[in-house]
């Protein structure tokens, strides 16, 4: 009896223990299982990439038309505001009528005073050119004058000292002849009194011209009128402007006074010389050869000869002094414009002066050039219009276009004359095949406009844009979750392989490093090589899985 009590209890303890096993198992094998990242897979598969650009924007004018008027007149009103329609021809702001009016009177004065500066001008740059060539006339007048007396005094010298070497010559060769020189001498003694009587008169021609060009031009100031901006009017010339006049014109005529007296100076000696010379012969009885010695002869051809060096050196100098005077009548003056630069003012003021009356008979009223909506307006009722834009108006004839911002990512995807299309905010309504007209990138941001067909869109409509381009076709795709990058920012995938353990075959997940050939915000088209389609490839886990993690399949 005992016997059997105990082999019960071992059979119980032993079923016991077996149960325990059993019970120990199940939870080691589940604790296991819990430690184990659930995965889930997905085999690579062909495909496209498609990028998908959506912006949002408002239809702007495709063309603005800007009203400007003459700068510096006073508003009388303003009859638009900004965002309003308007008709062509419809006032958009009004002008002061009587400030305009004083505008006109005082564009007109100026244009008067213009007018006679231009005349002043002119009569200056006449009066400056007759003068010029005035002086010039009579700088050559006096040239040829003082060089022939000079040319004709050489020439007489010259024949002097001729004359004295051949009565030396003579004298040697016992050859004189008393008639001969008796009448040489006198001779030269007539033409030198005739020389000295035609110096003297040139003096005073000279003299009597000088003064009748001072009364000349004292005449001709005295008949001027006065001065209209000088207070004192009377008629008649001040002490002050009769010697100013007078001391100008006996400038002019100090050189010409000069020359002709030294050429009194000179003829008076050639004469005295003459006039000795005869003297001497005839005292000394004129046919006694005698009596003529050859020192007086030698003295003679001396005084010749310094008479000849003398009127050399008189010709040289008045062909010197006359000819600078000519040159320097000569040297260009310093041009003046000043008459032209006011006529081309006086234009500009003319032209100014058509506007101003073409506003008065426009009543001041502005009106719009096109149908069109007001996108800015710069004026205000009793403030002055400037020279810049008054009034900016949308050129509704010229239609309107969509405009968006778009980044640096998104141009990559999109551009000149893509199809896209457009859903209007307001009412949901769709509009297809619309090309892009413009992409302009500045920096990370930049703008894109679509044309938009007439009776589309109203202007200031807000609307979103959508466009999707695809890529070409690759054999092997994944979701974007599936990529991974390591440590060197280089991407791979987890792919899902069995392996043995002691616990049996078992998923292991393995690292595979891949080339990404292109991705957006959901796939990514990887190069051929890295997987193939029969692999599986982790796109999700229940917690981090990475490469040689246990992995099961949920």
């Amino acid at each position: 009896m005992d016997w059997k009590i105990g082999k019960q209890r071992i059979w119980k303890l032993a079923g016991a223990f077996f149960a325990a096993m059993v019970v120990f198992t199940i939870l080691s094998r589940a604790a296991y299982q819990h430690g184990i990242a659930v995965v889930t897979t997905q085999a690579p598969a062909g495909g496209t990439i498609s990028h998908q650009v959506i912006l949002n924007g408002k239809t702007v004018q495709n063309q603005e038309q800007a009203v400007t008027t003459e700068a510096g007149l006073r508003i009388a009103g303003v009859s638009i505001n900004e965002g309003q329609q308007v008709k062509k021809g419809e006032v958009l702001f009004t002008l002061d009528l009587e400030y305009l009016e004083e505008e006109i009177l005082n564009q007109k004065q100026e244009m008067q005073k213009q007018q006679l500066s231009i005349q002043d001008a002119w009569s200056q740059e006449a009066a400056s050119r007759e003068q010029r060539e005035n002086q010039q006339a009579q700088a050559e007048e006096n040239y040829n004058s003082a060089v022939s007396k000079a040319q004709s005094d050489f020439d007489r010298a010259g024949e002097e000292l001729s004359q004295a070497e051949q009565a030396l010559e003579d004298y040697y060769n016992g050859t004189g002849a008393d008639q001969d020189q008796e009448e040489k001498l006198t001779a030269a003694c007539e033409q030198a009194q005739a020389d000295y009587e035609a110096a003297q008169n040139a003096v005073e021609q000279l003299q009597q011209e000088m003064t009748e060009r001072i009364q000349q031009a004292l005449d001709q100031a005295a008949a001027q009128p006065p001065d209209p901006t000088e207070e004192d009017q009377s008629s008649g010339l001040t002490p002050e402007e009769i010697q100013t006049i007078t001391q100008q014109i006996q400038a002019e005529y100090t050189p010409k006074l000069s020359q002709a007296q030294l050429q009194v100076s000179q003829a008076k000696q050639i004469w005295d010389t003459a006039k000795a010379e005869l003297d001497a012969f005839l005292q000394n009885g004129g046919t006694d050869e005698g009596e003529i010695t050859e020192q007086e002869l030698l003295e003679a051809v001396e005084r010749a000869q310094a008479a000849y060096d003398e009127a050399l050196a008189a010709l040289e100098d008045a062909e010197r002094v006359y000819g600078q005077a000519i040159n320097t009548a000569k040297l260009p003056t310093a041009v003046s414009h000043t008459a032209q630069i006011g006529q081309i003012s006086y234009d500009q003021m003319a032209r100014k002066l058509e506007k101003l009356e073409a506003l008065r008979e426009a009543e001041g009223k502005i009106c719009a050039p096109v149908d069109g909506i007001v996108t800015e307006s710069r004026v205000q009722t009793g403030e002055k219009t400037t020279d810049t834009t008054a009034v900016l108006l949308a050129d509704l004839s010229q239609g309107c276009k969509f405009s968006g911002t778009i980044t640096q990512e998104q141009s990559k995807y999109i551009g000149v004359g893509d199809k896209v299309i457009l859903r209007a905010s307001s009412s949901g309504k769709v509009y297809k095949d619309l090309p892009v007209t413009t992409l302009s990138m500045e920096e990370e941001t930049g703008q894109l406009t679509v044309q938009l067909p007439a009776g589309t869109l109203p202007l200031g409509a807000s609307a979103e844009m959508n466009f999707t381009r695809k890529s070409q076709p690759y054999s092997c795709c994944v979701p974007l979750s599936a990529l991974h990058l390591d440590e060197r920012n280089m991407p791979y995938v987890l792919v899902v392989e069995p392996v043995e353990t002691v616990l049996g075959t078992q998923m292991q997940a393995r690292k595979v490093s891949v080339t990404v050939l292109e991705q957006n915000e959901t796939t990514a088209a990887l190069a051929e090589g890295a997987v193939h389609r029969e692999q599986k490839i982790i796109v999700g886990a229940d917690r981090a899985v990475d490469d040689g993690s246990r992995v099961r399949v949920g």
